[in-house]
């Protein structure tokens, strides 16, 4: 019976450390939806498009009619014989007036157009914050695990050459060996002490560049997923980048902003046409009185102004196309630098581990042949380095892989929450402008302030 409820007890609690291990697991999946849902960044650029989208309400509004209220009270003393001196007047009067463009050469759709593809750029920004977001997240976890695991191995060879230690004052003891190799040994070990500080404090530094990356400190971190899907060719990915890629995109609608500008520059040839009226009252005449005017304006000539306006505008349009087309090319080129990188880390991890097999078989040797007098203390600390020097390198481009990976699908536009499948919830882009595009009076925009609040907008 007392098996039995001991054996229930290891159960229990092997069961419920297994729970709380769960909960505090760590991995990179967590973390990058982490990284998203607590970045300040991508907050602040998704006001900058809400702010964005305002441009295009003022634009819409510039096209309606202008209506406005005055009303005026006066009054003074004049000198009259009427009333043997001084005598007090007051008058008081009320107008409505309202105002209009009926014809302004097309200026007013241009500029709409134009605050419409500043939005288009701004919401371009939010996916290449998005995308720094999640590399920094990666980056954040695959440096921390690095550098735990330095700590790790140097503990370990702390622990070897302190050993090796004893076992030389040993030897030393028996007269196998001299004092020179215990103080190499002692050497090696005192080094090996300083490596593990200075892991240390690098690991420190790693879990508060975690924090900042994701939000929140680190857990137990688990090993990274699989790498993500890469495209087959290198040529394959160059093509995704020049369709995805959000500073390709930006690019473009800077082209469609000068192209946009340069008719905004001809439209200025072209004759204006405004109407206006009013509706006004007057206690002196204590008559209603109306008009109505309509008002045309032609620049005939402006002493070279317009010529020069258009001619910048041209040059404006020349200067995005070229940026355009520098910028695809640094688009491409990061493209095949981060593939070569890839490529580069997957070729050291092979190496690395066969370094590694080698190094274990060659320090094995090493010990073995010692005790029987055939190598020295220096040399078993020779293989032990190289032993260590050849896990440490793995550590890292093991690291560099998963980084370089993660690298080329941002220069391919690709690491982007939906594209990784995230569980995370997608910021509506197109909510707020579709509220506010027509620019709707501060009344509306308050209810529409109380739906975005209930929408987590």
């Amino acid at each position: 019976m007392y098996f039995y409820v001991i054996r229930n007890l290891a159960l229990v609690s092997s069961l419920f450390l297994a729970i709380s291990s769960s909960l505090h697991a760590d991995t990179l999946n967590k973390a990058m939806v982490d990284a998203f849902n607590n970045s300040a960044e991508l907050n602040i650029q998704r006001a900058t498009i809400r702010e964005t989208d305002e441009k295009v309400a003022a634009r819409v509004a510039a096209k309606r009619v202008n209506v406005q209220a005055k009303q005026n009270v006066s009054s003074g003393y004049s000198f009259s014989m009427s009333c043997g001196g001084f005598c007090n007047s007051t008058s008081a009067g009320l107008s409505i007036e309202a105002s209009s463009s009926i014809l302004d050469g097309g200026r007013s759709d241009i500029e709409i157009l134009i605050a419409e593809a500043q939005v288009k750029i701004e919401r371009s920004l939010l996916v290449e914050a998005e995308q720094s977001v999640l590399l920094a997240a990666v980056k954040a976890f695959m440096d921390l695990r690095r550098n735990m695991e330095f700590v790790a191995l140097e503990k370990n060879s702390v622990k070897l050459l302190q050993k090796e230690v004893q076992a030389a004052q040993d030897r030393f003891t028996v007269g196998e060996i001299t004092k020179t190799d215990i103080s190499f040994a002692e050497s090696r070990l005192e080094a090996a002490k300083g490596k593990l500080a200075n892991q240390l404090g690098l690991l420190e530094i790693s879990k508060e560049q975690y924090q900042m990356a994701i939000g929140r400190a680190a857990g137990d971190l688990k090993n990274p997923p699989p790498l993500p899907e890469i495209p087959s060719t290198l040529e394959v990915a160059k093509s995704i980048s020049s369709k995805n890629h959000p500073i390709i995109f930006n690019l473009k609608q800077a082209v469609l902003i000068s192209e946009l500008g340069l008719d905004l520059s001809k439209a200025n040839y072209r004759p204006t046409f405004d109407v206006s009226g009013g509706l006004s009252d007057s206690s002196t005449t204590g008559k209603l009185s109306a008009n109505v005017s309509v008002t045309g304006k032609a620049i005939l000539y402006t002493g070279g102004s317009r010529s020069s306006a258009e001619r910048s505008a041209l040059t404006a349009v020349q200067k995005a196309r070229s940026q355009l087309l520098h910028q695809s090319k640094i688009i491409r080129q990061g493209v095949a630098n981060r593939w070569a990188q890839l490529n580069i880390a997957r070729a050291l991890i092979v190496a690395n581990e066969n370094q590694i097999r080698a190094a274990e078989t060659a320090y094995r040797g090493v010990k073995d042949e010692a005790e029987f007098g055939l190598r020295t203390t220096l040399d078993i600390l020779d293989a032990e380095q190289s032993l260590m020097a050849a896990k440490v390198q793995l550590a890292s481009t093991k690291r560099d892989e998963y980084v370089a990976a993660y690298e080329l699908l941002k220069a391919m536009g690709l690491l982007t929450a939906k594209n990784l499948n995230l569980n995370v919830k997608q910021y509506n882009v197109t909510k707020n402008y579709d509220a506010v595009k027509n620019a709707p009076r501060n009344s509306q925009f308050f209810k529409l302030d109380n739906l975005l609040k209930r929408w987590g907008q």
